[in-house]
């Protein structure tokens, strides 16, 4: 091929040097000296030409263990050691018949002879089913393996799976059985899942490491269990040090029910359970490509690592289920502790049973301790569509393992535009003692009789005893409330926007404990509704009411007029309990919302007040008040007020004997005057 291109390319060259004559006979020498050389490189490097994968040495196997895929295809039938003389055998397709089909096994097992040499192979004159004997394979079946046993188990297991060698028919032989006039030709064989160039359909099988649930014995004909089948393909993928578990459409308006949970417990193998399914246009909970039927959890990863869930439409709301799961994925920490990391949640919908009243309640995704998991683009429809706490405190347990029972860290959490569904027995969001979590997407309550339901969940977050929560760009309807908060929130962000029914309304976010710490939060929620005569933040449901430090918050009010009513010192003597740098600001409308931070029982120290004038302050400059006595102060006492912002206006303060003057400092090249007058405190401290 070199020399024929070489003397195509000399003869071209030889027609252009006449026809152009010598002037440039130096650069075309060059040009096509150029030319031929890539050329021969070419040619003599044929695999840059034509795609070609690596191929196994002669007369070894292609697929030696059961770890590796070979040229993106792998033959099935993976043998290896069970209890005693039993050998296991993986899920595999061979050809088999006159013509060849394709014929899977889901796998199996077999028993061996003691103290021999056992041959296993697929037998033709059985529909290729796996099969053992002590003589030497002949011609027509299909070897799998040689297994040496000893009087009572398992000794050695050579892999002889060889499927580029299939073995002809042969008259007299096995296979001539299924043989014909054909002769040599017509052969049988194992047949790969599938290659880089081509994909064997009726299989539903990719090209790599992906297992189809259906070749394992998935029916997907809504009556029959699924659940050995799923098992079976993800231990697979697990064996093969991953892949993909795929579960392809049904066919038809059934679903694979699946009627006990898989188990994807104590492993860090990276794998996929990737359906066809996902969130569509129109999205009912009535159906679904896999009917949840376990009565308890669905999928089960309790401190287990990479595994994946995507485009999978889960449902346990159709009618007919005898025991429909109450959970779609339990990811837990272990009883000694240990939980899985780096899981994901991909534009899955798991819709699970709906209660309007009672104490038996369903959860979409239940993480107790996890760490680094990763949500997004998903549906969840439960009565507490997400759970993410440090301590159990609904009891659940794995049907796998045991789980633990202390106080965790629940952290590093990313749920991202998601859509919650709830029927109003629990929030949408519940978070308990978890931090550096992200949150985006919107939430629905189902239940909307007017006036609300006693019994029911009053907000669509309940976040206890957690730092750096970042709620954004979430919206809420249907709940009375946006957030309940208790026992505390720092370095936090709420954000979203509020739309709140049926009647009664709440509060947009209510505090509840007087021990709690609010600090380095920003709460920025906007009320599409109608106002309220309900302050919009406040502390004053519990008892005693209000919390004990509330320091460097920020509260956008928007309409609402009534804006902040969160008292400040009444949990106990001895506490901890301040306020300092409370910022809010409200819409064009609303430029003066009410604030109350009021004293509690146990008198903060708040010895003095002053009133912010309306009076013009002008550009670039600073008016002091009159001085303000500390009256009433402890010896040695430090008066401190932290700068505030009012109408433009920095407040702060200028210390003086027995007392401060106000200072207002205009910082802007425009005069400035306080649209209303304000009172503000200080506070005094040993």
């Amino acid at each position: 091929m070199v020399r024929i291109m070489e003397k195509t390319i000399t003869n071209y060259e030889l027609r252009m040097n006449h026809k152009r004559g010598g002037a440039d006979s130096k650069w075309q020498q060059s040009v096509f000296m150029a030319i031929f050389f890539a050329a021969s490189f070419v040619t003599g490097n044929s695999s840059l030409l034509f795609g070609q994968q690596p191929q196994a040495p002669a007369g070894t196997p292609l697929y030696s263990a059961n770890a590796k895929y070979v040229n993106g295809m792998a033959p099935g039938y993976w043998p290896t050691a069970g209890s005693g003389l039993t050998l296991s055998l993986s899920a595999g397709t061979a050809y088999c018949g006159n013509p060849p089909a394709p014929v899977s096994y889901p796998g199996g097992s077999l028993a061996l002879a003691a103290s021999t040499t056992n041959y296993i192979y697929l037998d033709p004159a059985n529909n290729c089913a796996p099969a053992a004997a002590t003589s030497a394979f002949s011609a027509g079946q299909i070897p799998i393996a040689k297994v040496l046993t000893g009087t009572s188990s398992i000794t050695s297991i050579t892999d002889a799976r060889t499927w580029f060698q299939p073995q002809p028919c042969v008259a007299g032989s096995a296979g001539d059985l299924h043989c014909s006039s054909l002769g040599a030709n017509q052969n049988i064989s194992l047949t790969p899942s599938g290659t880089g160039f081509s994909v064997i359909t009726n299989l539903m099988d990719k090209g790599g490491q992906v297992f189809n649930v259906k070749a394992y014995g998935a029916k997907g004909d809504g009556a029959t269990n699924d659940s050995p089948a799923f098992q079976s393909a993800y231990n697979a993928a697990v064996a093969a040090g991953g892949g993909i578990v795929l579960v392809p459409p049904t066919g038809s308006s059934s679903c694979y029910l699946l009627s006990t949970a898989i188990n994807m417990t104590s492993d860090g193998t990276r794998v996929t359970i990737d359906g066809t399914g996902g969130i569509g246009p129109v999205q009912t909970g009535s159906s679904g490509l896999i009917c949840a039927n376990t009565g308890g959890v669905l999928f089960d990863i309790t401190n287990s690592s990479q595994k994946t869930f995507q485009n999978l439409d889960v449902t346990a709301q159709k009618s007919g289920l005898s025991s429909p799961s109450m959970i779609g994925i339990l990811s837990a920490r272990n009883s000694t502790g240990q939980s899985g990391q780096f899981d994901h949640v991909i534009n899955c919908v798991f819709a699970m049973p709906l209660h309007y009243s009672g104490t038996v309640y369903s959860f979409g995704v239940y993480l107790f301790g996890g760490e680094i998991t990763f949500l997004s683009d998903d549906t969840l429809e439960a009565d507490y569509p997400i759970v993410a706490t440090g301590t159990n405190n609904f009891n659940i347990t794995s049907p796998f393992v045991t789980l633990g029972t202390g106080t965790y860290s629940e952290t590093d959490i990313s749920f991202n535009n998601m859509e919650l569904l709830t029927s109003g027995l629990g929030p949408a969001v519940y978070l308990y003692g978890a931090s550096d979590v992200n949150l985006s997407g919107h939430s629905w309550n189902f239940s909307q009789a007017n006036p609300y339901p006693a019994g029911l969940y009053g907000y669509a977050f309940e976040i206890y005893d957690s730092h750096d929560i970042h709620v954004r760009a979430w919206r809420q309807e249907g709940f009375p409330g946006f957030a309940y908060i208790n026992k505390g929130l720092y370095n936090s962000t709420i954000q979203g926007t509020h739309a709140p029914s049926p009647t009664p309304t709440t509060h947009a976010v209510e505090f509840n404990d007087a021990s709690s710490e609010i600090e380095d939060d920003d709460f920025k929620i906007f009320d599409e509704m109608n106002t309220s005569a309900n302050w919009y933040y406040d502390a004053t449901g519990g008892a005693p009411t209000g919390v004990a430090v509330l320091d460097n918050v920020s509260f956008y009010c928007g309409q609402e007029s009534n804006c902040v009513n969160v008292p400040v010192g009444n949990f106990s003597t001895g506490h901890v309990m301040y306020w300092s740098k409370v910022r809010w600001s409200g819409s064009g409308s609303n430029s003066s919302p009410i604030i109350r931070i009021d004293q509690g029982t146990y008198q903060l120290p708040l010895t003095g007040g002053f009133t912010i004038p309306t009076t013009a302050v002008a550009a670039n400059s600073c008016t002091t008040l009159a001085l303000v006595s500390a009256a009433g102060a402890p010896a040695l006492a430090t008066v401190q007020m932290h700068p505030q912002t009012w109408y433009g206006l920095l407040v702060t303060a200028a210390w003086g004997t027995g007392g401060f003057s106000p200072v207002l400092c205009n910082p802007t090249s425009a005069s400035i005057t306080p649209g209303a007058s304000i009172g503000a405190t200080f506070r005094v401290v040993q």
